[in-house]
């Protein structure tokens, strides 16, 4: 696949949405595009502070139905030196409207970067007592969706060549996915997010997988290992 094929579709690709031959597609170019790992970073930046805002309050039905009588009953006013409602409309709310996206958006990235204490902080062991690359997984609650859970990885080199490693929950052979992610040698910090039933499974799990291979984790891809405290 291309960069602008792969980026057109990266947004579908952070929430799932492709079909398994356009991800399978995607996984291999992202292993071997910087610049495309760069741009699924900020996409995954901004869904995770998406899911982390609150909901939208609905307006009461008295306030929404004033303001339409308002736009509705709007007409040009014949006072000279005055711009008609609706012009002054057609100018303001489309301000208005990126106005609140930005507060929005600020407000969300606020909760994303407060996500709160970690419940619980899992150190990860690598599989080959003989490596030395090592790290940290930080689980932090949320009070509605996906769960975040923060990766610090210390001296874990960049994957192969049409690789990438993923994160698992592992109990009694059931798996969850936190996602996937690419690594630099001098420390990688990277957020991800897990259903919440990820939080009963206590083993944590780092493989290296080859983006032409299944989707599920196999002992010789593991890497890195732990588990949380009972």
């Amino acid at each position: 696949m291309r960069c602008a094929e792969v980026r057109q579709g990266i947004g579908a690709f952070v929430l799932g949405g492709l079909e398994p031959e356009e991800e399978a597609g995607t996984r291999h170019h992202l292993a071997s595009c910087p610049g495309c790992r760069a741009e699924l970073r900020e996409i995954e930046e901004a869904n995770l502070a998406l899911q982390a805002a609150p909901p939208l309050a609905t307006p009461p039905d008295h306030l929404r139905e004033e303001i339409l009588s308002r736009v509705r009953v709007g007409e040009p006013s014949t006072t000279k030196g005055r711009t008609p409602l609706r012009k002054n409309l057609r100018l303001v709310l489309p301000a208005a409207a990126a106005a609140a996206v930005a507060l929005v958006a600020i407000a969300a990235l606020g909760l994303f970067l407060r996500a709160g204490t970690p419940v619980a902080s899992v150190q990860l062991d690598p599989v080959d007592a003989r490596e030395e690359y090592w790290g940290v997984a930080e689980l932090h609650p949320q009070p509605l969706g996906n769960q975040l859970v923060k990766l610090k990885l210390n001296n874990l080199e960049e994957p192969a060549p049409g690789s990438f490693y993923q994160m698992w929950f592992v109990s009694e052979g059931q798996r969850i996915s936190a996602g996937t992610f690419t690594a630099e040698p001098e420390g990688t910090e990277v957020w991800l997010t897990v259903p919440s039933e990820a939080w009963g499974y206590r083993t944590l799990l780092i493989t290296e997988q080859s983006a032409s291979v299944g989707d599920g984790p196999r002992g010789e891809d593991a890497v890195l290992t732990g588990e949380m405290a009972p």
